[in-house]
């Protein structure tokens, strides 16, 4: 009798958690997030189904199904979206990506995933990942079906993965270039490396932690003033190949940095805008 009082209580105590999990994950997955963020979710993909949430980097991020694609939006802590990643069919791009796809020399390499990523305050940004043999390589077009980065060095099976960019650099970001185009960011030890698009140019803006630290581009020797060239030509390295110039912008200086070689030796060389060798 004690033994059957013992397993029925065992079972009851068992039924009751079990409920409990299974109403807390009900359409969420893991978990629910507070009704604050469930509202703007709600609000911005009513047709939404498949919903699971978890939380990553800080944000809650909600994975669903609407109108056949899979997708994966993400909200910071005071329910504000941020940003969507969307898997969707190459028959879904604008045609001006297509057009120029089909043109180049990708078109013959088979494609795998495509996505559509969309940013708070940016232009979206779709990313066509392509293989050959071994070789994966990720296209990065704006709509109007310019190509602004290619990752070309992915081996089979790695994944090159979307971040959201934070409020307080997005702010940044919009107060330094206003017209710019958020491309793609990367954390590589505490460091946020952020590609956009400037007015045509492709810019790197670097932070440190949600410090800005600098942002660089290539230009070439055509838009180097003519005072930096006279310098570089009176320096000790004026008979060293110029295999690169960036254009570096940083809270205290301003300078062309030129990657160099002689044979076997890389060295760099920096110059102000006036003609000074700053290093």
């Amino acid at each position: 009798m004690k033994h059957n009082m013992k397993t029925n209580l065992l079972l009851l105590f068992f039924l009751t958690f079990s409920s409990l999990v299974i109403a807390s994950c009900n359409q969420t997955g893991k978990y629910r997030p507070d009704k604050k963020i469930t509202d703007v979710f709600k609000a911005k993909y009513p047709k939404a189904s498949k919903i699971e949430w978890e939380q990553k980097n800080g944000y809650f991020v909600a994975e669903f199904h609407e109108n056949g694609i899979e997708s994966e939006a993400w909200f910071d802590s005071s329910g504000k979206w941020s940003m969507t990643e969307s898997n969707i069919k190459y028959s879904m791009l604008p045609q001006a990506i297509r057009d120029h796809f089909e043109k180049s020399i990708y078109n013959t390499w088979k494609k795998e995933d495509i996505d559509k990523i969309e940013r708070a305050d940016s232009e979206p940004i779709y990313i066509i990942e392509v293989e050959k043999n071994e070789q994966e390589t990720d296209l990065y077009y704006t709509a109007n079906g310019k190509l602004v980065k290619s990752v070309n060095d992915l081996k089979k099976g790695e994944i090159s993965a979307q971040i959201p960019v934070s409020s307080m650099i997005l702010d940044q970001i919009r107060q330094k270039y206003p017209e710019a185009v958020i491309i793609d960011i990367e954390l590589d030890k505490g460091k946020y490396e952020v590609d956009i698009l400037d007015k045509g140019k492709a810019k790197e803006v670097v932070f440190n932690g949600n410090t800005w630290e600098a942002t660089y581009w290539e230009v070439t020797k055509t838009e180097v003033p003519t005072v930096v060239m006279d310098a570089f030509r009176k320096s000790a390295y004026s008979k060293y190949r110029i295999d690169d110039i960036h254009y570096f912008e940083t809270p205290t200086a301003n300078y062309y940095h030129f990657e160099l070689e002689q044979g076997d030796i890389d060295t760099y060389l920096s110059i102000d805008p006036n003609g000074n060798i700053i290093k």
